[in-house]
């Protein structure tokens, strides 16, 4: 299991629009099945109303869908755990959260 602060970025984007929009980015080295965690409440946020994902599966140029698997949402933390398939490729999440 990697941790996302090894791995990757988290940023809130829209902070005042009713429901934030945080991405999280990792670096080529996260694997499938790998879970990482989002403390929702450093951003003032303890549910979500969804995700998207996606892989690059040639850096900075092709990305595809890759949803990832959330498996929980508890005292809000959130945790995504990578869809099996390619490893060692840079993912990006898109979460939506209130």
């Amino acid at each position: 299991m990697a941790d996302l602060g090894d791995v990757g970025t988290i940023t809130e984007v829209t902070p005042n629009c009713g429901v934030k929009v945080i991405t999280v980015l990792t670096d080529a080295t996260v694997d499938a099945a790998d879970t990482h965690t989002v403390d929702l409440k450093k951003y003032g946020c303890r549910n979500i109303h969804g995700q998207l994902g996606f892989r690059e599966t040639t850096a900075g140029s092709v990305v595809v869908v890759d949803q990832p698997i959330v498996t929980a949402v508890a005292s809000g933390v959130l945790t995504l755990t990578v869809p099996a398939g390619a490893d060692n490729k840079i993912r990006g999440y898109i979460i939506f959260a209130y």
